[in-house]
């Protein structure tokens, strides 16, 4: 998500400039006047040097980060280190940043919060809490293995993704191919001819059409896309396009168990850290990608601070199908609920590499089934005359 600078004032009167990681404008300023500020301004930030955190890059950073200060290095004393080795000009940038803060005398998560473009929230409340513990090296080991297990969930998704969207450009581009050249040629040869099979006529007013109005589709489509991307960003049209990813055929049990394995997954590794459930239940919010699961997942953390239990919350929200509910008040009656999540998200993960295959299996077929009868019919269509010709003849 892009990041945003912002001018406002506290209740108190005091003036603050900062910060902050949002979708939109105006989640930005929602978040703080929630906080009981008065916003004066808000800009996105313009980011150089490559932009935000990459993923990867982000990992390889806490593997360092953590290795040194578990070999006993102070925490400015490591800084220093990877802010020399940084090779990423707007990692450089930030850890420079850090180093000043820490040395003015700000505490580690507090200077890296100032940076949420490189270092996101959940990670620097899961710093916070493992200062306030003294288990600095343990809160960055587990969140390490959060980030390989997450990472490695969005590979096999993206993996599983690729083949199907292959095999319908190429369809794409066949037709296109047909449509804008074969056929137009093709179809030259019966200029002459009174009459025409209806299958060919109707594929040649079809193939006309397409090529009198190719411009004036493309463009539309781009115009199409390109509205379809500024409206992605506003909060409206992207709550209402995560409610359609949601609800979509084929895919809606394979994008519901990847959220809960996310939501679980990220739960309970800042339960890890020792953060509170509330306040955890806020981090992961701001974590999840879809925006109906994260405001259900608000809903969810206000019904805690009246005391009910979260199992009930979900319940009650309709965030969580029965079974992981059933799960997670087993979880909550032993007092083991991080394990119980952790559980949780293994059973998801590994639903959703089934589904993916099961899915990716089907796909290839049903596709190339597509594929094979729309070509045939063009074919059919474009002999057709000559066959009736030939038969004439005889």
């Amino acid at each position: 998500m892009p990041t945003f600078t912002y001018k406002a004032v506290r209740e108190d009167g005091t003036s603050v400039a900062d910060e902050f990681t949002a979708a939109t404008v105006a989640e930005v300023r929602q978040a703080l006047e929630n906080r009981g500020y008065l916003v004066l301004d808000v800009q996105k930030k313009a980011v150089f040097g490559g932009g935000g955190a990459n993923p990867k890059d982000f990992l390889l950073f806490n593997q360092e980060f953590m290795t040194l200060i578990k070999a006993g290095l102070p925490i400015l004393q490591a800084l220093e280190i990877l802010h020399k080795r940084m090779e990423k000009p707007g990692y450089r940038s930030a850890l420079a940043g850090i180093i000043e803060a820490v040395k003015g005398g700000s505490a580690l998560s507090d200077a890296m919060a100032a940076h949420p473009a490189f270092f996101p929230p959940l990670f620097t409340a899961t710093v916070r809490a493992g200062e306030q513990s003294g288990a600095l090296v343990d809160v960055l080991t587990r969140h390490i293995a959060y980030q390989k297990r997450t990472i490695a969930l969005k590979r096999k998704v993206r993996s599983a993704l690729i083949y199907p969207v292959f095999l319908v450009l190429m369809l794409v581009a066949v037709l296109a191919v047909f449509f804008l050249y074969i056929i137009p040629n093709f179809t030259q040869m019966y200029s002459d001819q009174a009459k025409l099979p209806l299958l060919t006529t109707a594929l040649v007013s079809f193939t006309a059409f397409i090529v009198s109005s190719a411009p004036l589709l493309g463009a539309g489509l781009l115009a199409a896309l390109v509205g379809l991307s500024f409206w992605k960003r506003t909060a409206s049209g992207r709550q209402v396009l995560d409610a359609i990813t949601l609800r979509m055929p084929l895919v809606r049990t394979v994008l519901t168990q990847y959220y809960m394995a996310q939501l679980t997954r990220t739960l309970a590794t800042v339960l890890r850290g020792g953060i509170p459930l509330v306040q955890a239940m806020e981090t992961t919010a701001g974590v999840i990608s879809n925006r109906v699961i994260a405001r259900h997942l608000t809903e969810s953390r206000e019904l805690l601070t009246e005391g009910v239990s979260l199992a009930d919350a979900f319940d009650r929200t309709k965030l969580a199908p029965d079974m992981t509910i059933r799960m997670i008040e087993v979880g909550e009656s032993s007092g083991d609920l991080p394990q119980m999540l952790e559980d949780v998200s293994d059973f998801y993960e590994q639903e959703v590499e089934n589904k993916l295959t099961d899915l990716t299996t089907m796909i290839e077929p049903v596709l190339m089934l597509i594929m094979g009868i729309v070509i045939a019919f063009i074919v059919v269509a474009l002999y057709l005359p000559i066959f009736e010709m030939g038969a004439k003849l005889k």
